[in-house]
């Protein structure tokens, strides 16, 4: 009985002891989770290029690659407003809607 106890407040000090790691982030992958995108609204012509549709705005003169291509496929050639966030990284707009615009 002794030596059960003995093995079970070793291991129990093992446990105890031994410090825990936490896995380490990237530094791009923290500022991401401190910086929260922000929704913004573009507007522009949808148009089909390759695989992709892309928005290409009117203002800014750049054109933003839509995520979702079932539904930008509904407004192919059509002047939309686009709302969604912008990933920089891949020039994609994460769309949360759209709309046919005059």
């Amino acid at each position: 009985m002794k030596k059960l106890l003995f093995v079970l407040a070793g291991a129990f000090l093992v446990f105890t002891v031994t410090p825990v790691r936490m896995a380490a982030a990237s530094p791009s992958a923290l500022l991401q989770q401190q910086t929260p995108q922000k929704t913004k609204i573009l507007s522009g012509t949808v148009v089909k290029s390759g695989d992709h549709f892309v928005l290409s705005d009117h203002a800014s003169k750049l054109s933003y690659i839509l995520d979702d291509t079932e539904k930008a496929s509904h407004y192919e050639g059509k002047n939309v407003k686009v709302t969604g966030t912008v990933d920089v990284a891949s020039n994609t707009i994460h769309v949360v809607s759209n709309e046919e615009i005059a």
